[in-house]
């Protein structure tokens, strides 16, 4: 269980390299020293389940954030902030975390094989599906679209400070790799979907090299499996800096995501698309799922401690992603429908999330 004093957000503190275990009969009390996370207290109940009053706790301080940013939007001094904030997060805070998670996970963690086959088969074969049915459906023109909204969650800004209040440190590596596995999904097969047939040189190529070698992010989690893979230290003037870094990415993270909620709302009141399709969408993508990920975790993975399964589900429901609304724009010319798709999954992911987290932790 993920510890706090008095049930309220702290950070972790002291969370530097080479401190001191703290004395046996503390440890079971004392929040893990080495994790730069936002932590909260979760209790069981008697049954062993988690009350869901409890469980919104750890997720409404997330919304609340996500509000604070989407009420500055409004304010002349935030105009045009969202694209600062998102570069430094791309470029700087969501790299470090990527590595800090990494490298200083429990030692002994690993994977299995079926992990990563789960996490790419599921996300795959239902974008998949979503896009046949589309098509099948006499939406042709947006089947794209409606694929990459159902599919593609918000699984780097949003999971990541859910997922570690919830389920600790021994949620960092899978969480990392998985969503790193999710997350080229998308940013290497919507661009060559939607570069299919396109007769503009170096499109696609332009595409593969942003999210692949060119990627902050999978180059800080190469660097971080490597470090793991042949126990380098990492020198103490590297590794505090690394540290502030990541301390950054939550607040900042939930604080864009609010900044980009703002245009999302603007275009789910311009309309483009009916609000029964951006409803249907956003059901698919926070319950259907999380849902199909949760039953192939199930018999697909061994998982005696359950981490494994809570991590894939619990990044499955994330909402769709505002990177999603950034590929539509790029490649189709017109975000409207997923910006609107991310604005109600977004709002309806504050309950499905909750139930989930309830069910898993």
């Amino acid at each position: 269980m993920i510890q706090g004093k008095g049930g309220c957000p702290k950070l972790a503190e002291g969370a530097g390299h080479g401190e001191r275990e703290a004395p046996e009969s503390n440890r079971e009390a004392a929040p893990p020293d080495d994790w730069r996370v936002v932590q909260f207290r979760v209790r069981e109940d008697g049954a062993g389940g988690v009350r869901m009053l409890e469980v919104l706790a750890v997720v409404l301080p997330l919304y609340v954030l996500i509000l604070l940013g989407l009420m500055a939007g409004g304010a002349k001094a935030f105009k045009g902030a969202d694209a600062s904030l998102n570069a430094f997060v791309y470029w700087f805070a969501l790299p470090a975390f990527l590595f800090d998670a990494i490298v200083e996970a429990p030692s002994g963690a690993g994977l299995p094989l079926s992990f990563f086959v789960v996490t790419f088969l599921v996300t795959f074969g239902f974008s998949t599906l979503v896009w046949v049915g589309a098509r099948l459906a006499g939406l042709r023109n947006i089947a794209a679209k409606l694929t990459l909204s159902a599919g593609y969650g918000n699984v780097g800004y949003f999971a990541f400070p859910l997922i570690l209040s919830l389920l600790g440190p021994a949620a960092a590596l899978p969480m990392a790799l998985g969503s790193m596995v999710h997350n080229l999904i998308f940013m290497v097969g919507y661009p060559a979907l939607a570069s299919a047939g396109h007769t503009e040189p170096g499109r696609l190529r332009k595409a593969l090299l942003k999210a692949g070698p060119y990627n902050p992010a999978v180059i800080a989690v190469a660097f971080a499996v490597l470090v793991r893979a042949l126990e380098l230290p990492v020198p103490e003037v590297v590794a505090e800096p690394i540290g502030l870094l990541a301390q950054a990415v939550i607040p900042v993270a939930l604080f864009a995501i609010g900044l980009a909620l703002r245009p999302a709302i603007k275009a789910l009141r311009t309309g483009g698309a009916s609000l029964l399709a951006i409803l249907s969408v956003s059901l698919l993508k926070i319950i259907a799922l999380p849902l199909l990920t949760w039953v192939a975790a199930h018999f697909l993975i061994p998982d005696p401690t359950g981490v494994l399964t809570a991590t894939l589900v619990l990044l499955a429901c994330m909402p769709t992603s505002a990177t999603s609304f950034t590929l539509s724009q790029e490649f189709d010319g017109d975000g409207h429908l997923v910006a609107a798709v991310v604005a109600v999954s977004t709002v309806l992911a504050l309950l499905t999330v909750s139930v989930f987290s309830a069910l898993l932790v």
